[in-house]
């Protein structure tokens, strides 16, 4: 009996365990891709908020960074340092690409005039 009663208390705390697999974080996983295309539109979005190259990838960050402090709260999840390279590769990207098709003194200006 005292063996039942051991084995109920072990499979009762148990229960209330979550099994969580190997956190799988490749540069190249499946979600990269996301994470760089939205910081690219983030990017060339936040060109046009400031003429100061680092504040718009800062800008074009924060959604990115705020994903990960999400993530980093949930279960089986963690911060991603490799989502975040992503991020900042995008936005920086972004930015570039945003100053240069639309800054005034961009190609869209010099062409169009």
């Amino acid at each position: 009996m005292k063996n039942l009663t051991i084995l109920i208390l072990l499979a009762g705390f148990a229960g209330g365990a979550k099994a969580c697999g190997a956190h799988h974080d490749d540069w190249a996983g499946s979600d990269k891709a996301a994470h760089f295309g939205v910081s690219l539109a983030l990017g060339v979005g936040a060109s046009r908020l400031s003429d100061d190259t680092l504040t718009s990838v800062g800008l074009a960050l924060v959604p990115g960074l705020a994903k990960e402090l999400y993530d980093s709260q949930q279960d089986c999840n963690r911060f991603s340092w490799k989502d975040m390279a992503w991020n900042a590769a995008g936005a920086y990207i972004g930015v570039r690409a945003g100053n240069w098709i639309l800054g005034p003194t961009s190609a869209s200006y010099r062409i169009s005039f």
